[in-house]
């Protein structure tokens, strides 16, 4: 049964105090200013500022995510543009923020390439943007140039648009292989505009995930950016966590008809060969006094098998000889990893996808071959 009584002064008191500005602090505050000074700071403490036109979509944790994501992005893009380009680019992750869309597009330059692509099964799309440095690299690099800027004041024609649209498969690609570790999409391109304040993705007060990149490209120094609406992402926010991402991250997996088709691309291609005969330690004065008919005394004795290399690793042993009219080597011994020196040891993994070549007797049709 409740009862009916009056509050204590103690009690009204305590009430007091945990009101700002009360009578309770009043009179704390004429106690000392000490004491005043601790509950103001705790009050402080407790008020955050909160903008209502740029909400805070994502958690620290996703925001690890999606910049481990973009890191990725900027590493696959780099590869995928030096073998489109036949030059060095180097992709850099600037930063990565959340913004508004018209933000944004004050923040990129008004003549620009826009690539929109969609990115279903999500709904919606995406931006992605090169300033003119890099479309007129990669222009006219893919019309076998050395790569010359293109002047600013003039908007590209239909041949060089044609060029920049067969170049998105590079972005798509490189896209499609980032995401397969949160949720698979298949990117595909939708418009391609040279004025963004025309590109249209999002309402201008819509919240954006905006990503910057530095872009190498030669002896040229670009930018590149990607915006992404959050309405494409909310629907997979849940999935991007650190968790999500290690445990499924992207894995090459090979069936064995690729395998087969793999060994079959890589049994036709050549590799150098080369026979080490010896070597010796000379001063510089001999080089310089050398002349014709000087002799050299190997390290190696006659009869003494030869390493054989095959990309500057040891992998065989042999004899040397005489087959027709050619020198020739006998193979008598291959080389295990346990018999390597530590030089050898070094490059070893580099010749690992010829492991299976080199081990089996079909790729090898003869015991001999020149040198």
């Amino acid at each position: 049964m409740a009862e009916n009584r009056a509050l204590s002064q103690w009690e009204i008191d305590a009430l007091l105090n945990q009101i700002p500005g009360g009578a309770g602090q009043e009179e704390a505050a004429q106690a000392g200013s000490a004491g005043a000074g601790a509950h103001d700071n705790d009050f402080a403490r407790a008020i955050k500022p909160y903008d209502f036109r740029r909400p805070d979509k994502f958690s620290k944790e996703q925001w690890a995510t999606l910049q481990s994501m973009h890191e990725q992005f900027a590493r696959l893009i780099g590869a995928s543009f030096s073998s489109r380009l036949r030059t060095l680019v180097g992709v850099r992750l600037s930063s990565i923020d959340q913004g508004l869309y018209e933000e944004w597009q004050t923040q990129v330059p008004n003549q620009t390439i826009c690539y929109v692509l969609s990115m279903r099964p999500l709904s919606g799309n995406i931006v992605i943007e090169f300033n003119m440095d890099v479309a007129s690299e990669v222009i006219d690099r893919l019309l076998g140039g050395t790569g010359v800027l293109i002047d600013r004041g003039r908007e590209l024609g239909e041949v060089e648009l044609g060029l920049l649209r067969s170049f998105s498969r590079a972005i798509t690609h490189a896209l499609q292989e980032m995401w397969s570790a949160v949720q698979p999409v298949d990117p595909e391109l939708q418009d391609l505009g040279q004025d963004v304040s025309l590109i249209q993705v999002a309402a201008p007060t819509e919240v954006v995930l905006t990503v910057f990149f530095e872009v190498n490209v030669g002896n040229h120094l670009g930018a590149m950016s990607i915006c992404i609406p959050y309405t494409v992402l909310e629907p997979i926010a849940s999935h991007l966590s650190a968790q999500v991402w290690i445990t499924s991250g992207p894995r090459v997996r090979i069936t064995d008809a690729e395998r087969r088709v793999m060994a079959s691309l890589i049994g036709r291609s050549s590799l150098e060969l080369d026979v080490r005969l010896g070597g010796v330690d000379v001063p510089a004065r001999t080089i310089v006094d050398m002349q014709e008919g000087d002799t050299f005394v190997l390290d190696a004795r006659v009869g003494r098998p030869l390493d054989v290399l095959i990309g500057g690793r040891t992998r065989f042993r042999g004899l040397p000889g005489i087959a027709g009219s050619h020198v020739a080597l006998q193979i008598a011994e291959v080389v295990q990893e346990e018999q390597l020196g530590f030089t050898d040891r070094s490059v070893l993994h580099a010749g690992d996808l010829m492991e299976p070549l080199l081990a089996t007797p079909a790729t090898a049709e003869r015991n001999e071959t020149g040198e």
